[in-house]
């Protein structure tokens, strides 16, 4: 089947696995796509066993822009291994919700031999952008990967700014990710810990 009749069955399916409580509860917890299913992410993992890896396809469903399940079944179907740099940029640079970057981070980006190229670009953006960025870093130190020092300078230089936002849910990758960084003792983890004592969130 093309890859177009895929993503249209693709699409049409999304009907028999609906929830439009969930979907109202997530535009009342800000998370507003154009349009949302309510799929649940086991659904959605489910639908992505069923369709397997597949680059083309996963790229096809990344470009419904604003459709929340083809967004987060793309990052599920992608392989990792057919993911170039450029691709990666390209999505990267298109996050629109703190859901689908976390989802980014964890089914995905965390899999990608250059995964912190893509933490120093990611903090270079938008909050959702920087949201991703700390997911993807404390996926990668849990991974074992050692993070070069100019990725843990940038970290520390952004996060020194972030630690202050109103943004519950940068807030909370944030610290997650900090203290990921200080507890596998990075070699900047003294800094880290400096930083999160002297903004009140040596216990957090």
């Amino acid at each position: 089947m093309e890859t177009s009749e895929l993503v249209k069955q693709i699409k049409r399916s999304f009907r028999l696995y609906m929830n439009g409580v969930t979907a109202a509860s997530m535009r009342c917890k800000g998370l507003e796509y154009k349009v949302n299913w309510g799929v649940s992410q086991p659904d959605l993992r489910r639908m992505a066993m069923q369709y397997g890896k597949d680059s083309a396809l996963a790229d096809a469903l990344w470009n419904e822009q604003g459709v929340r399940e083809c967004r987060l079944l793309a990052t599920l179907i992608m392989p990792s291994d057919m993911m170039s740099e450029e691709m990666a940029m390209r999505w990267a640079n298109d996050i629109t919700s703190a859901e689908l970057a976390e989802m980014l981070a964890f089914n995905l980006f965390q899999h990608l031999n250059f995964g912190y190229t893509l933490v120093r670009h990611l903090l270079d953006k938008d909050d959702v952008s920087r949201i991703c960025a700390y997911n993807l870093m404390c996926r990668l130190l849990k991974r074992g990967e050692q993070p070069d020092m100019e990725t843990l300078d940038k970290l520390l230089a952004v996060a020194s700014v972030d630690i202050h936002t109103v943004d519950r849910q940068l807030l909370h990758s944030l610290i997650n990710c900090l203290q990921c960084a200080e507890q596998i003792n990075t070699e900047k983890a003294l800094e880290v810990r400096q930083l999160l004592n002297n903004n009140g969130f040596d216990a957090f």
